[in-house]
């Protein structure tokens, strides 16, 4: 591979742009080297503001340049399940954004494809490289391995709706809009789901998947759901060692605030870790440490305020560069699909 990780990026709309373009500019080893946007003028503009020599209609065309290194696709997750599979068979290594598709069965189906072909496939599931859920995961598991602060009982997490953005500059957008073309075709939910189900799922996945998926990071294993309230306030759940999890989702009308926490109960200590809003830059987790004991010791971690969308830049870098392992693989988000189903059913 040539000395620079040279990038397609398929998608130019909000998080296209500031959350992920905005921040592969900042690599050194990677060069931002095309763009497929259907909106002609968009693209022309967004080209421009960051450098971007090459512009293509569609991912087919971008996917048939065979200097792109790897692709990072950013649309709606319900193009993903067509999308991808393109991107997949070209040998391309890929990030998405989050979910990995709609559908559990499609998402099995595009993991056995990567695998087959061999190909880096990474979810933007970005709060596993914030450094302060690493911090508080590696607390966990090491008190876990060691014992030294009983056994993990309870792990409780609260994310009420809030402002995610932060006051985010806009995107660039000159208006226009994209034509259709052949291979973008969307994903519906599971065929068991009735209207009134799928608008929900569908509503799950788009905004709670990153705490589905966190908690069996911080955990290091899996989970299932036990209970859900119809009114989408709470979930419990029950990991595979015994740990209860409770999930609380009830809005609380925020505003001009973000409030995201987990906190791992053992017997005699917790850990405690609070996220901050998606698109808050030079904003990174706080982790807290308590020890029972004589004295008792509790500790708060003073960690570098690293924003965790461009560490999971540098994260994908890496991995196509120097081989570093994938903290979120394509085959985790397959579990968060299942999880959802199975929050769905017991809503139901």
């Amino acid at each position: 591979m040539a000395e620079k990780v040279r990038i397609g990026f398929v998608g130019a709309g909000y998080m296209g742009q500031n959350a992920h373009m905005a921040n592969y500019a900042k690599i050194e080893s990677c060069e931002l080297a095309a763009l497929a946007e259907g909106r002609a003028e968009t693209a022309k503009a967004v080209a421009q503001k960051f450098g971007i020599p090459k512009i293509y209609p569609d991912h087919h065309a971008l996917l048939e340049d065979e200097s792109i290194d790897a692709v990072v696709a950013v649309m709606g997750f319900h193009l993903f399940n067509s999308l991808v599979r393109d991107i997949l068979n070209a040998g391309k290594p890929l990030i998405t954004e989050k979910p990995i598709c709609i559908r559990p069965d499609n998402a099995r189906q595009l993991n056995d494809l990567a695998e087959q072909k061999g190909v880096h496939y990474q979810i933007g599931y970005m709060k596993r490289h914030d450094v302060g859920a690493k911090a508080a995961r590696q607390t966990i598991q090491q008190w876990r391995e060691t014992g030294e602060a009983g056994n993990l009982s309870y792990l409780r997490v609260a994310m009420p709706p809030g402002d995610w953005t932060m006051e985010h500059e806009q995107p660039v957008n000159r208006g226009d809009h994209a034509p259709p073309y052949e291979g973008q075709t969307g994903e519906s939910p599971p065929e068991w789901m009735d209207k009134r189900q799928g608008n929900r799922y569908v509503g799950f996945i788009n905004f709670y998947i990153h705490q589905i998926n966190l908690i069996r990071y911080l955990l290091g294993e899996d989970y299932r759901v036990e209970y859900a309230d119809s009114g989408g306030r709470v979930m419990t759940a029950v990991s595979d060692s015994g740990a209860l999890i409770l999930l609380e989702m009830a809005g609380r009308g925020l505003q001009y605030r973000w409030i995201e926490t987990y906190t791992a109960h053992f017997d005699s200590g917790y850990v405690h870790l609070e996220m901050p809003a998606p698109m808050a830059r030079h904003r990174a987790g706080e982790a807290h440490i308590y020890r029972a004991g004589d004295p008792p010791q509790e500790t708060r971690l003073y960690l570098p305020q690293k924003w965790a969308f461009e560490e999971q830049a540098r994260a994908f870098a890496a991995s196509i560069q120097h081989g570093e392992p994938n903290l979120a693989p394509a085959g985790d988000a397959v579990k968060d699909l299942e999880v959802s189903e199975e929050y769905i059913r017991a809503v139901s």
